[in-house]
Formats: C-alpha cells, structure tokens, sequence
C-alpha cells in the first residue's frame, strides 16, 4: 500500500513537470528548394526541435497546459551537405491571448537576414544546451529566441517584466559570438540579426517601447471587452509612449516589428473610435508607419 502511494506521489509529481513548461511552439521545417534529399532526416529534426523548445523548463514558473505561450517557429532549409550541415533562414512567430476573448494578438514576427542561419545536427540527435557555454549553434539559436518570445510575453504583462529573459538571449548571443557562424556578431550590418535585435530590446533608448507594450496589451486590449473607450485611450498612449522611442532613435528594428505585427489590429480597433480619437491615432501613425498608410486610411480619420 505504502509503494502504491508512493507512485502515485510521483506520477503526480511527473504530471504536474510536464505541465509546467512555457512553450507551446509549432515547428515547421520547409525544404521545399532542396531536391534529392531524405526526408525522414527533416522529419526527425523537426521533432527534435519541437521536443526541445517545448519540452524544457525555461523559467522557474509554473504553467498550466492553457497558459503556455503559443509561437511558431518556421527554420527554411536552402542548403544541405547531405549528412549534418544545413543552411537556411528561421523565422519566428509569436502571439498573445487577450483575456475573456478567443482573440490572439500578434507579438512578433521577425524573419533573419537571408542565409545566416547555419547549423550541423544528425538524424535523431539529443540536443542539449547549457548555459554560460556553447553546445551547437542550433540550441543557441533556439534558446536564444525561446527567451526573446518569454521576454515580448513577460513585457505584455507587467512593466518592461520581459528583462529578465532579454538578458538571457544577451548571455546566449555573447557566448555565441566566438563560435564562428554568423547572426550574433556586433559587427553585423544586417539590421535583422539576432544581436541587433537583443542589443535594442535591451537599450534604455527603447525602455518606452517596451513600456508601450504593456499599456497597449494590459491596460488596453485585455480591458477591451469590458471598457473599450478605456482601452483605446490606454492604447493611444502607448502609440505616445512609441513615438517617444522613434524620436529618440529614428528607423529603429524594433519599432518596425510593432508595425508589422500590430497593423491590421490597430485599423480594427480604431476604426470604432470617435473622429477626434481617430484623428490624433492617424497622425502619430502617419509619423511612426509610413509603409502603412494605405491600411491605416481605413480608420477613417477627416484629416488624413
């Protein structure tokens, strides 16, 4: 009896670990462009890397099965040796759940500069990363963006809450830079990089970006469904909070990626606003988002 309860404790025990990961990330691994190639390598390693972002504790937090963070991540294969090297471009994409909705707001879509993503795996291998030192550049890379996605997530929902694991992928990237592939180095000119991209995430000149993203998904679209004049004001805000980040440092990667991600979003929910509301929205987005203009006349503002 005393055996039986005790492998209850455990199962209870393993059940309750399982649950707790953060990650619920869909993994493709398109190899369209190669011709001549054996699949079931592609197929094992999509599996591993499934495995190996979902399966790992990344934080000491604890996650019921409904609260993991829902992300994709899309590894494009344009080169392949035929045994372990594979060359390509990854991209990742990362959304947020919107409290008492179905909704899913779009986070992050960021794409690497064409061919930087190179790495060596062999069918059915274990893939390990430690911290504070190097494995293989495909755990490098795949940590590093599993802390990017918790620290975009954390931000959303306290205060620039999202440092923690941005300083992670920072420790990630600076063991990396000696390893020799591409992607992490300062000297990088490639704005889509991955230290461009964790170097502005952690630069004070971007704290109101990040500090945007909180009012605008906390304060604004969580409170949607039940106050939606509040939640527009909160959002207005934070698009004030943004603008301060684009006067400071013009052009700026990360600006960018709020565009592209928040669009289509910021039309939908403007476009019930009050003509004055919709005015001021079309003018600040006239200065921080000129590539889409055209989406944005729909808010219908009188003085476009």
């Amino acid at each position: 009896m005393k055996q039986t309860f005790a492998l209850l404790i455990v199962l209870h025990l393993s059940i309750s670990v399982l649950m707790a990961q953060e990650l619920n990330c869909r993994v493709n691994i398109n190899y369209s462009s190669l011709s001549n190639t054996p699949t079931p390598v592609f197929q094992s390693l999509q599996k591993d890397v499934t495995a190996f972002l979902n399966d790992r504790h990344w934080t000491n937090h604890h996650y019921e099965s409904n609260e993991r963070i829902e992300c994709n991540v899309m590894i494009t294969i344009t080169e392949f040796n035929g045994v372990d090297r594979f060359t390509g471009t990854i991209q990742i994409n990362l959304s947020r759940p919107v409290f008492m909705t179905s909704y899913n707001s779009p986070l992050l879509t960021f794409k690497e500069s064409d061919g930087k993503f190179t790495f060596t795996y062999l069918e059915g291998e274990n893939l390990q990363f430690i911290e504070n030192s190097v494995t293989s550049n495909l755990t490098q890379v795949l940590a590093f963006y599993a802390y990017i996605i918790l620290g975009y997530d954390y931000d959303t929902f306290s205060p620039l809450g999202g440092s923690e694991y941005f300083r992670k992928a920072l420790r990630v990237a600076l063991n990396a830079q000696g390893s020799g592939y591409e992607g992490w180095s300062t000297a990088d000119n490639k704005q889509n990089s991955r230290y461009n991209l964790i170097d502005a995430l952690l630069d004070k000149r971007f704290e109101n970006l990040r500090l945007g993203e909180y009012y605008y998904h906390r304060q604004g679209l969580d409170v949607m469904p039940t106050d939606p004049t509040s939640a527009r004001r909160k959002m207005l805000e934070a698009l004030k909070y943004i603008q301060r980040t684009e006067r400071a440092k013009p052009n700026s990667l990360i600006v960018s990626l709020f565009f592209t991600a928040k669009s289509d979003e910021l039309v939908n929910v403007f476009s019930e606003s009050p003509t004055t509301e919709k005015n001021e929205v079309v003018q600040i987005l006239k200065e921080l988002d000129v590539t889409n203009m055209g989406k944005y006349q729909k808010i219908g503002a009188t003085n476009n």
